[in-house]
């Protein structure tokens, strides 16, 4: 809230008192205290740093700052607010030279964090897996205890020549060897569990004669409809800055990859003459999968609004029979750094033109983009493997 400063007030702030003035009145006085944030949530025994801005501009104030409960939550003279117990309270910030000027701050103390003690992930390790194969470890893994704070978790695989880990704990078998995949918790707190993964057979690394080799294609996925191999930029437009590349591919002979700084239009297939059928036959149970590889996600994440989107149509565009996922919560949210094992299912999908339904015999249309400041950030994205996959 704001206060504004009154000519009497100001009158008796500077006649009040003998001798040396205990603040000094700064050349601009200030009128009001705009705190950053109306209301705020902390967990007992943990912070949250408020700040303020003054009224008008170039004016400056030193605050005093008041917890109205103490018992709840504290609040230093730099205005870092401490959670003591659960419960409500405000925080009052108030200018030393215009005790009109003031603002306050609602803090909800929330109980104290619970951190994950231990990960357990109920496979054998090793675990083998063939060439192409994935399991979702996730599925397997449990996090103790059951009412931790947060359970999210981070997934990492020591040798991803073998087999990658996707940020949701999807691992894919890539060439023979052994690699360690690591779920770490997201919450701070240290616990982490590791997972051996061995991919049977015998890989005949580059050549001293030829080291640019990326070596055998990486085998398809067996229960993958494949939509686009992503080998060649057939059927894609707005291709400006996009390459085909080779190594690091996760299908077939290679990905497409693209630097931009441009949040729209980030990749775009257009299969207008040749209808695909998905052979999905059940929504519930049917996905659009691909893998999508970012060089920067957390900088994505913070860029990227809601209003972006992946649309899957049989149409040639968005305009009709279209389904749609919020690239937001489908992919920024949930990436992490380089390659992504996405799995969006057609259930949580939404249809543009509920009129005109999207009928799975008919895919022609796939458009993926992220809205966000523009030229803001630039990136890398990469793209394999699209297609589509039915659960039993």
């Amino acid at each position: 809230m704001k206060r504004y400063l009154y000519i009497s007030a100001i009158l008796a702030l500077v006649a009040s008192g003998c001798g040396q003035p205990k603040y000094d009145i700064p050349s601009k006085l200030v009128w009001e205290v705009m705190l950053d944030n109306e209301t705020c949530s902390v967990r007992v025994d943990e912070t949250y740093p408020l700040s303020a801005s003054f009224g008008p501009a170039g004016a400056s104030s030193v605050l005093e700052w008041k917890s109205l409960d103490e018992s709840i939550a504290t609040v230093s003279i730099v205005g870092t607010v401490t959670g003591i117990s659960e419960g409500e309270t405000k925080i009052v910030a108030t200018s030393v030279v215009n005790q009109y000027a003031t603002d306050t701050c609602i803090v909800t103390v929330l109980p104290r964090r619970v951190f994950v003690a231990s990960i357990s992930i109920a496979l054998n390790s090793p675990y083998e897996l063939e060439k192409g194969q994935m399991v979702e470890l996730a599925k397997y893994t449990t996090v103790y205890p059951k009412n931790t704070t947060d359970s999210g978790l981070a997934w990492s695989s020591s040798d991803n020549s073998v087999a990658v880990v996707s940020a949701g704990g999807i691992v894919r078998a890539l060439s023979a060897g052994s690699t360690i995949i690591t779920a770490t918790a997201a919450d701070g707190g240290g616990a982490a569990a590791s997972f051996v993964v061995t991919v049977p057979g015998q890989d005949t690394p580059p050549g001293p004669e030829d080291p640019d080799d990326p070596g055998e294609d990486p085998p398809a996925d067996p229960d993958l409809i494949l939509f686009h191999s992503c080998d060649n930029l057939d059927y894609f437009t707005h291709t400006t800055g996009a390459s085909v590349e080779k190594k690091g591919r996760m299908e077939g002979s290679g990905y497409v990859e693209r630097t931009t700084n441009s949040d729209n239009q980030i990749f775009i297939i257009s299969r207008v003459s040749n209808p695909f059928d998905t052979r999905i036959t059940d929504y519930e149970k049917g996905y659009l999968v691909f893998w999508f590889y970012i060089n920067d996600a957390a900088a994505l994440k913070r860029n990227t609004v809601d209003t972006g989107r992946i649309e899957l149509s049989q149409s040639g565009g968005p305009g009709r029979q279209c389904l749609y996922w919020s690239s937001k919560t489908y992919l920024a949210d949930v990436m992490s750094d380089g390659w992504n094992y996405i799995q969006l299912k057609f259930a949580d999908a939404r249809e543009m033109t509920p009129d005109y339904p999207f009928n799975p015999k008919g895919a022609n249309y796939l458009r993926i983009y992220f809205d966000g400041p523009a030229g803001s950030q630039e990136y890398t994205y990469g793209i394999d493997g699209i297609g589509f996959k039915q659960t039993d």
